[in-house]
């Protein structure tokens, strides 16, 4: 159960296939539909990263469980990079499990996101939305 709600929280910012807005763009701060986990996101080398700046005591404390370490500094968004339909991908980390799956973003509008993440060779996909903060 909380190896898939882990993957819901974290995996779950990917969605429609329209075009990603010109203006906006994804860089910023966003929370998850819950409010629970705020993510920064900003270039890191040549590709943007998401990183904790926020959590609720619950998520904290999830995290903590499956990974040994505080969710918020955690950098669960990596090496995102804009393909040719638009849409960004890279990998995210799931901390309540203690791993890594592919991930992609898509930017529905300026202010929300839908990121998806597959895992355990794309078997299990959880999808959430993501608003601007």
């Amino acid at each position: 159960m909380i190896r898939l709600f882990a993957l819901a929280t974290c995996a779950a910012l990917l969605g429609a296939s329209a075009p990603a807005p010109a203006d906006g763009g994804l860089q910023g701060d966003w929370r998850n539909t819950k409010n629970t986990v705020h993510l920064r996101v900003e270039p890191c080398g040549q590709a943007l990263c998401g990183t904790v700046t926020w959590a609720a005591d619950q998520q904290r404390a999830d995290a903590r469980k499956g990974s040994g370490k505080d969710l918020i500094g955690s950098a669960l968004l990596r090496d995102l990079r804009r393909g040719g339909d638009g849409k960004w991908r890279g990998k995210i980390y799931i901390p309540d499990i203690d791993t890594t799956a592919s991930a992609t973003v898509t930017q529905i509008n300026d202010d929300q996101i839908l990121v998806s993440g597959c895992t355990f060779l794309g078997v299990i996909c959880r999808s959430q939305h993501w608003h601007r903060i």
